[in-house]
This record gives structure tokens, C-alpha cells and sequence, in this order.
């Protein structure tokens, strides 16, 4: 590359993952707090807490990665408009290509990232996510010794402990048990223990009663015993004799070559495809969103033309294609063919781009909704600035009351 090019691709690389960086630490946020019952509610460690939380951080980056590239190349565009560099380009007699190739390169980089994560990382992630959330339900010594407490360790089925003994047993258990549609179990001991050796993990009560209650008939039992061995391990699940996986919890080449025995894939063949589809797809898009920005604001142009309101169209319009992909992604389980609109949508809109950028020509906005951007566009700032004012204001108010 050139070192004009150099220097856009420099910037608008800088400006992406600042961003990137930005957003995704945004939406961990977002997640991490979503997940406290893991601590507060489950009473795992803090170490399983943030396991489980930064699992789902390629899935964070595969949503905000084409997010990402667009506002950096925005950034970076506006950023060239308003220092005067792109009217240095275009009266040097360059075409919008010198702009275009940096931007280009950066697209492809997160074309490839995008499909790295999206092809094997994401399968791995959540296999890995979905194991240790089942490691975590079955691994109660951390929940057992909070004494006094009524845990719910998955959906039917609630732990109390009245007390813990010195010698490490455990005194006035309680387990209900409601897990079975048509049963419901209540367990009391006297006192209990618990043996985990390696994945096994039991708890060993005595000297107590078993509460049964059948909710066909409404008819209850109870049945006294002497030592009883709760099995934890058949915690988190319903199948628990086979590890199943979703198709998104696949890898591309899973996908590509399922084993035609697998129970999922027999009732549901059309998921595959739908998975396989969005995944390459997806990898489309870097392109189509740094393309169509630059055909609509990559030549200077000030206020007056129109800047801002061609910014907002590029924007809108990418919105309005993004959306009915998804649209045609969600349509593909009931019809298969709708599969090439994920590919028709991204390359239309590069083509359309291309034509533009190939003649060196600005993508205008019709001048029936000018107006109507360019009042939006006011109203914006001047909302903007109320609010810049009215925070200035409070401000001031502070520091006069601190002084």
C-alpha cells in the first residue's frame, strides 16, 4: 500500500477496534450481570463465574465485529472530511479507489476473523459453556455448605441444609424434588454426607423419610430409611445419557458432514442448513458495509451538500438490508431456497456500491427527503447540545456548592 493508504488503513484499523474493544466490553458487561445467580443464587466461586462468562465472548464479537467496522469506518471517513485530508486526496487527482483499498483490506481482515470465530470458535465455546454449566449443577460442595439457606439448584429441584456438623457431616437435610411432571419426591435426613470421587458425586443420607406424592391420582406414600444415596450427577439433565448438541454448538465441518444416525440432525435436517448458510454469509458483510458507507460519504463534501444527511442514508440503508436477511435467515426452516437471499442481499448491495465508487461518483439523496434528513439532523444537534448545556449547568451548580 501506498503511505496515503497506510495512513487510512492506520486510522481506521485504530478506530475498529477501539470500538470493538468498546462494545464488546459493553455487552460482557451486560452478560456478566445477567449471570450473578451464579454466585448469589448457586453459590459457585468467583473463578466459575467469570469461566462462564468469558465463554461467551466470541459470541460477543461475532455480533459486534461488522457493528464495529462500520462506525470506525464512519469515524474515520468524517474524521478526513472535517480535517480537510479528503479534499487534499480528490484535488491530488485520486480516484476513491486510494480511499476505498485501505478500508477494503481492514473489511477483509475482519471477513476472516468474523469467519475463523463463526466457523470453529463459537462451536467450541458453547460445547464448552454448555459442559461446564453441567459440571457446575452437579457440583454442589460449595452450595451445601451455606447453612440455613433454601437453594434452588436447577428448576424443581431445592437444597437445604439446617447445619453443618464438626466432623463434616451435614444435619437436617431437606431435597424437594419436583423435577418428574406426574411425581413429587420430598427427602428428609437426620444427617447426611457428601463423597465425591473424581466426576462422581453422591450424598449419602440417614435415618430419614422419603415423601412421595402422585399427581395422577393425587395418592401419597412414605417410605422410611435407614441410609439412602442421592445421586448428583443427574443434576442439569433431562438426557443425561447423551451429550447432545444444538447446531450452533457445531463446527462447519460438523456441519457439512453430519453423521446421518444423529437424532438432531434427523428431526431437524433443515437447521443445518440454515446454520451453514449464516455462517459463510456473514462473512459477506464486512464488505458490503465499508463499500456502501464509502459510496455514500467517501468524497469531501461539506455541511451544506448534505454530509451528514448522506452518513444517515448510508446507515438506514444498510439497516434496511441487514434486516431482511434476518428476515430471510428466519424464513430458511420453512423454505430452504430462501437461503440465497443471505447471499444476494450482501453482494447486491457491494454491486450497487461498486458501480458508484468505479465512477468516482457520490451516491445522492433524493432531494424530496434532504429536508427532511437535514431538519432531523438539526433537531439532533440541537438535542445534543441541550443536553451538553443542561450537564455543563449541573456541573457548575456542584462546584458552587462544594466551594
Amino acid at each position: 500500500m501506498k503511505l496515503i493508504e497506510r495512513y487510512i488503513f492506520r486510522k481506521a484499523g485504530i478506530a475498529t477496534l477501539a470500538i470493538l474493544l468498546s462494545l464488546a466490553g459493553v455487552v460482557w458487561i451486560v452478560q456478566a450481570l445477567g449471570k450473578i445467580d451464579i454466585i448469589t443464587a448457586k453459590g459457585q466461586s468467583l473463578q466459575s463465574y467469570f469461566m462462564a462468562t468469558t465463554l461467551v465472548i466470541p459470541m460477543l464479537f461475532l455480533a459486534v465485529i461488522p457493528v464495529a467496522l462500520l462506525l470506525g469506518t464512519v469515524a474515520t471517513v468524517n474524521s478526513m472530511n472535517s480535517n480537510s485530508e479528503l479534499v487534499v486526496i480528490n484535488a491530488s487527482g485520486a480516484s476513491n479507489r486510494v480511499v476505498l483499498k485501505p478500508f477494503l483490506v481492514l473489511a477483509l481482515i475482519c471477513s476472516l476473523f468474523t469467519g475463523f470465530v463463526g466457523h470453529f470458535v463459537i462451536a467450541w465455546s458453547l460445547t464448552s459453556l454448555k459442559s461446564y454449566k453441567r459440571e457446575m449443577a452437579a457440583d454442589l460442595v460449595s452450595v451445601l455448605v451455606k447453612e440455613g439457606d433454601f437453594t434452588e439448584v436447577e428448576k424443581g429441584l431445592t437444597i437445604h441444609i439446617a447445619r453443618r456438623l464438626p466432623d463434616g457431616r451435614l444435619g437436617g437435610i431437606l431435597i424437594s424434588d419436583d423435577r418428574t411432571p406426574e411425581q413429587q419426591q420430598v427427602f428428609l435426613a437426620r444427617e447426611g454426607a457428601l463423597s465425591r470421587t473424581g466426576t462422581e458425586a453422591i450424598l449419602y443420607l440417614h435415618d430419614g423419610e422419603i415423601l412421595q406424592k402422585d399427581l395422577s391420582d393425587n395418592s401419597s406414600s412414605v417410605i422410611r430409611y435407614d441410609s439412602y444415596a442421592f445421586d448428583l450427577d443427574t443434576l442439569s439433565a433431562k438426557d443425561n445419557t447423551s451429550f447432545k448438541r444444538r447446531p450452533k454448538e457445531r463446527s462447519t465441518p460438523e456441519l457439512l458432514f453430519p453423521d446421518p444416525d444423529d437424532s438432531f440432525y434427523k428431526r431437524q435436517p433443515e437447521l443445518y442448513t440454515s446454520e451453514i448458510h449464516q455462517r459463510f454469509s456473514e462473512m459477506l458483510w464486512p464488505f458490503a458495509y465499508v463499500m456502501v458507507i464509502l459510496a455514500f460519504c467517501g468524497q469531501a463534501r461539506s455541511s451544506r451538500q448534505g454530509y451528514g444527511s448522506a452518513i444517515a442514508s448510508g446507515m438506514i440503508l444498510l439497516m434496511a438490508l441487514r434486516g431482511a436477511a434476518f428476515s430471510a435467515a428466519s424464513s430458511i426452516k420453512a423454505n430452504e431456497t430462501m437461503a440465497v437471499y443471505l447471499y444476494v442481499i450482501p453482494i447486491a448491495a457491494m454491486a450497487y456500491a461498486s458501480y458508484y465508487l468505479y465512477q468516482n461518483r457520490q451516491i445522492g439523496v433524493p432531494r424530496r427527503l434532504q429536508p427532511v434528513l437535514e431538519r432531523a439532523s438539526l433537531r439532533g444537534e440541537a438535542w445534543l447540545k441541550a443536553q451538553n448545556d443542561r450537564y455543563l449547568a449541573w456541573r457548575r451548580k456542584v462546584a458552587g456548592v462544594a466551594s
